[in-house]
């Protein structure tokens, strides 16, 4: 039965697209060995995480600083961020039902509270950073200990394959959604619980769960 539902931040519950221009912006200036069009950009942005990162040609022990840069520079950006349609709908609903909510993300816990008190939302219990993106099963398995929440009872939602991964390494429930970065295709290859259209279709699959 699914008692506690953690939520990534970027592409999941907000449309974060304005940030990452001016990421791209900022880091095309800072490193131009990394220097991508926007073209090559949008590309690239298509894959997963980890071709991504090859791609780029970003050594992998840069990874954590670069994560770290970026979270400092997108507070700037909070207030262009806008919250995902239907999903204040989805948060009420699921509040509803008793279930407890978190979010669990690789940017940083002081720019989700930025955005969390601009918007006026105050659902969920308990905001989290996993800065390491490669080992976010490591962050979702300290936090079901915290919690002290067994595997079958969490839900994680997620927009990128390798939240999907991530999940699927504890294993806990995992659902994808397909408003956010990475293409359904890619989801698909990760073989979440549910592929989420629409903000309800996370609503419908924990009722399924908890009939």
């Amino acid at each position: 039965m699914i008692k506690n539902v953690f939520f990534d931040f970027d592409g999941t519950l907000v449309d974060s697209s304005y940030a990452v221009e001016k990421l791209f912006q900022y880091f095309k200036q800072k490193y131009k060995k990394f220097y991508m069009d926007k073209e090559q950009f949008r590309k690239i942005n298509a894959l997963p995480l980890m071709q991504k990162i090859k791609t780029m040609g970003i050594p992998l022990y840069k990874v954590p600083a670069i994560t770290l840069e970026a979270t400092r520079v997108y507070y700037s950006y909070i207030g262009k961020i806008k919250i995902i349609e239907g999903i204040p709908d989805l948060l009420v609903k699921l509040a509803q039902l008793g279930l407890e909510l978190s979010i669990l993300s690789s940017n940083s816990v002081r720019n989700i509270n930025h955005f969390l008190d601009i918007n006026k939302i105050n659902c969920f219990s308990g905001i989290y950073s996993a800065p390491n993106m490669l080992k976010k099963n490591e962050d979702i398995i300290k936090l079901l200990k915290k919690k002290r929440l067994a595997k079958e009872d969490a839900l994680y939602i997620g927009d990128e394959l390798h939240d999907i991964v991530a999940c699927k390494r504890i294993p806990i429930k995992v659902a994808a959604v397909t408003w956010g970065l990475d293409s359904i295709d890619t989801l698909k290859s990760g073989k979440p619980d549910r592929i989420c259209n629409i903000p309800m279709d996370i609503y419908d699959y924990i009722n399924e769960n908890n009939v």
